[in-house]
């Protein structure tokens, strides 16, 4: 038997329709389909990213992100303010500070510290500053102390964990998902606002 389709029996050939077997509306059907699909998921994804901008604070929207009135942030300095119940569950809750103007911070309420347990994080009752503005109710009565921002007073001690902040005209959004965690620390900061000893020659 010869190798040419003129050698090869009838019933071997292929008819006209081996040629192009997915008609031609079927492939216009699918291009449509997957164009429609890519339209809607950037549609929704544009929602999410734009949510904050048209919920009425307070409100949690989608990507856990809690939108607060720019009015809820404490002035410059002022005393830290507890965000909890009924606007964040307890477990999430946390204090807004503004110690500098434009540095805004969201401290977790709840801390941790391996030789200490799980601690719950209070105001000290003055204003938010660069020293001491928070401390660690802690068992067996450990009491670490923290600035404003978060960090330690004690060398070795992990600094207190915060959410992410962003501030947008008129409102303030905290990222409830995105935790920046506290790293521990070899030796205190130096207090600002407190002359240091200079090196005698």
């Amino acid at each position: 038997m010869g190798t040419r389709y003129e050698d090869q029996p009838p019933e071997h050939w292929a008819g006209a329709e081996s040629l192009d077997p997915t008609p031609v509306w079927k492939q216009y059907a699918l291009v449509a389909l997957l164009l429609v699909v890519g339209l809607v998921v950037v549609v929704i994804v544009a929602v999410t990213a734009l949510a904050p901008t048209f919920a009425t604070p307070p409100a949690l929207v989608a990507g856990e992100r809690l939108v607060l009135a720019e009015s809820d942030v404490p002035p410059v300095g002022a005393p830290p303010k507890l965000i909890g119940i009924p606007t964040v569950d307890d477990p999430r809750s946390f204090w807004l500070t503004q110690p500098v103007q434009g540095q805004i911070y969201a401290v977790r309420r709840d801390w941790s510290f391996a030789p200490w347990g799980a601690c719950t994080v209070e105001s000290m009752g003055g204003p938010a500053s660069l020293q001491r503005t928070f401390v660690g109710q802690c068992p067996a009565g450990h009491a670490p102390t923290f600035n404003a921002a978060g960090h330690s007073f004690e060398g070795g001690v992990r600094d207190l964990d915060r959410y992410l902040v962003s501030v947008t005209p008129g409102r303030v959004i905290v990222n409830l998902s995105r935790v920046i965690e506290g790293a521990a620390r070899t030796t205190a900061p130096v207090p600002t606002g407190i002359p240091q000893p200079q090196a005698t020659p």
